[in-house]
């Protein structure tokens, strides 16, 4: 009789803990993907951290993304139809930002930058207007980065359409 109590114990006792567990990975932080520096600091060999704080991976396309991840491009638009997609870097937005990480590297700009860039229904930059930026220099040496960048089109209601794609980043130089 005593076993079965103990027994009985361990299950509700692991049943409670798989609930904190679940509930605690709720709670937590959504993961944040980053961009590490080419060498490591002069005396380590551990490489800092260059570009942080993307709430999807970078170094996937729009279709490889989770519908999670989906919901969270299609979140930085108005409204926007359940079936429709957003405009979104066709190889993914690592080669923008690595462009843009050799760029600050050596322009060290401090501040708020939000570029928003026109595409076409055939996935083409056609224009940019730069909203915000914390060096001129750097604002339009960005936009010719995503000027030149191939999106994968918008969707709206089924067909390619042309699109806004807003780019929002803020640079912090740590020494």
């Amino acid at each position: 009789m005593r076993r079965r109590i103990v027994w009985a114990s361990l299950v509700i006792a692991g049943a409670v803990a798989a609930l904190g567990a679940a509930r605690a990975a709720d709670e937590l932080p959504a993961e944040k993907y980053v961009i590490k520096d080419d060498e490591p600091r002069l005396g380590t060999n551990i490489r800092r951290k260059a570009v942080i704080g993307f709430d999807v991976p970078i170094n996937r396309r729009y279709g490889e993304l989770t519908d999670a991840q989906k919901a969270i491009v299609k979140s930085r638009y108005e409204a926007m139809h359940p079936l429709d997609e957003p405009p979104f870097p066709a190889n993914g937005l690592e080669p923008v930002f690595q462009a843009v990480r050799k760029l600050q590297s050596k322009l060290l700009a401090q501040g708020e930058l939000t570029i928003f860039i026109d595409v076409d229904a055939t996935g083409q930059a056609s224009g940019a207007s730069i909203i915000k930026s914390p060096d001129p220099q750097l604002a339009v040496a960005v936009a010719k980065v995503l000027m030149v960048t191939p999106y994968k089109p918008a969707v709206c209601r089924g067909q390619p359409c042309a699109m806004g794609y807003p780019f929002r980043m803020t640079f912090n130089v740590e020494y």
